[in-house]
């Protein structure tokens, strides 16, 4: 399943070093932009999903942006849950972003994930995405479509149409304030509940080691009543203050979830004298009792 990435990866990222070797031929002052962001997250949400713990990340984003429109952001997320602390996953992302006219515009991408051994997020399965935005300006709002393709072992489908709208105020020659109220739905297939682990749980010791199977166990989950299923909207009024070189964001952000996702997990424990099954409903605590969420996140970045 992970096949479809790898091609995807391969072809973008020899065509990204190309265009920055072009650009940087050129004299113009604004064929590449790089950036370096810092984010505040006060918990970690996935399609209106947290953790019965509590997961905050500091984040540190660089960025690319070429002439051209291709685009490389690479991302490190620090967990400050106490007793967790440390680098918890990275974020690789290889796009290009387009204009047709003056009322479309979106971006093509493709993002590789890379997990700590310790890692337990909730999207922790998901190991590449690749996606395309379709935005339209009505001038008096913006309507925004995304599809993406995650890549677990199944491939998940989510859609997320929003609309939102920009307002500034305050401005000057050199900077200016903003606000950008929105509100999306994400629309979503749920294979990345689904998982297949096994694990041994102790083996022959001593003279006889090798010579037996040991126990071990296999669990496969699976999700009951599978379905494209709208999975929870978000809304938020994003605050923003820019000038040449800094951009401040305070993005606060209310989640309604919807639609809980149940899992039945099937064990199966293999030893020497056999084997013996049973089914357990997995599903987590926090996805029986789905809450409405508040989280917020504060980001500061420089460009160069």
């Amino acid at each position: 399943m992970h096949c479809p990435a790898i091609k995807y990866f391969s072809f973008l990222l020899p065509l990204f070093i190309v265009s920055i070797l072009q650009a940087q031929t050129k004299k113009s002052s604004d064929s590449i932009t790089f950036s370096i962001q810092a984010d505040y997250l006060s918990n970690y949400s996935y399609n209106g999903r947290v953790d019965s713990i509590k997961y905050p990340y500091q984040t540190t984003t660089a960025s690319l942006h070429l002439a051209n429109g291709l685009f490389s952001n690479f991302s490190a997320s620090y967990l400050l849950t106490p007793g967790m602390k440390g680098f918890d996953f990275f974020e690789l992302d290889l796009g290009y972003e387009y204009k047709m006219g003056k009322k479309i515009y979106g971006e093509i991408y493709g993002t590789k994930y890379f997990y700590s051994g310790s890692s337990n997020l909730i999207n922790g399965n998901i190991s590449s995405d690749l996606g395309a935005s379709l935005n339209y300006d009505f001038n008096y709002f913006q309507f925004n479509n995304t599809i993406d393709v995650f890549f677990t072992s199944k491939a998940d489908f989510q859609f997320t149409p929003g609309i939102e709208k920009t307002i500034y105020f305050g401005n000057s020659e050199n900077t200016s304030w903003s606000i950008n109220p929105y509100l999306y739905c994400n629309f979503s297939t749920v294979n990345y509940y689904e998982s297949n682990v096994t694990r041994r749980l102790n083996g022959p010791r001593g003279p006889r080691a090798g010579q037996g199977i040991g126990s071990q166990i296999t669990s496969s989950t699976v999700v009951q009543d599978k379905g494209f299923k709208l999975l929870n909207t978000d809304f938020s009024i994003p605050l923003s203050y820019e000038n040449m070189h800094w951009l401040a964001t305070f993005t606060p952000t209310y989640s309604i979830p919807f639609n809980k996702i149940e899992t039945i997990s099937t064990n199966t424990i293999t030893s020497a004298t056999g084997t013996t099954t049973n089914k357990v409903n997995s599903t987590p605590y926090s996805e029986l009792h789905l809450n409405n969420q508040f989280y917020f996140q504060i980001g500061v970045t420089y460009k160069f």
